[in-house]
């Protein structure tokens, strides 16, 4: 805001030393054309005032008086300095906005970040938590596998004592 209070600040003086050096237009009723100079000087000038106010410039206000300098005095000398202004201030205002509208979009995105990091976050709980179970569920088959084969050599035992017995009783 600061930055674009200076920029505007640079363009109104420039605006205005280049007004100040501008030719004397030539008057052929100065009576008449001497009220008007002051008066879209003095509105000019009002607009200005409300841009470089110490408590922050009321755009809208400045823009307000720039325009109605420009439907009120078309021929006016000011008219581009005015002109310049009133554009400045739309841009201003259309930064501004975007900046706005920028700042909603990343407020949502980092939002979206965070819960995305919880769900990820969660998901990876739950695939250790399936990994272990994994792990417990091969080993108790191991251990159950390892049993029966001890119980298959077991029964291969019994059953070769057991034939033995057979031809010894016969």
């Amino acid at each position: 805001m600061k930055r674009l209070r200076t920029a505007v600040f640079r363009i109104l003086m420039a605006l205005l030393m280049a007004g100040c050096a501008a030719s004397v237009p030539t008057v052929e009723k100065t009576d008449i054309a001497a009220p008007r100079i002051l008066e879209d000087q003095d509105i000019f000038s009002q607009g200005l005032s409300v841009l470089a106010r110490t408590d922050g410039p009321n755009q809208a206000e400045a823009r307000s008086v720039f325009v109605s300098l420009l439907e009120r005095y078309p021929q006016s000398r000011w008219r581009p300095a005015a002109e310049t202004l009133v554009r400045l201030i739309d841009e201003g205002q259309a930064m501004w906005e975007a900046r706005r509208q920028d700042r909603a979009l990343i407020d949502q995105t980092l939002t979206e970040k965070e819960w995305l990091l919880q769900e990820n976050n969660r998901l990876k709980k739950t695939v250790r938590e399936l990994a272990d179970k994994l792990q417990a569920e091969n080993a108790s088959l191991s251990q159950e596998n390892e049993q029966l084969r001890k119980d298959l050599n077991r029964l291969k035992d019994l059953e070769v004592e057991l034939e033995k017995r057979e031809r010894m009783l016969r």
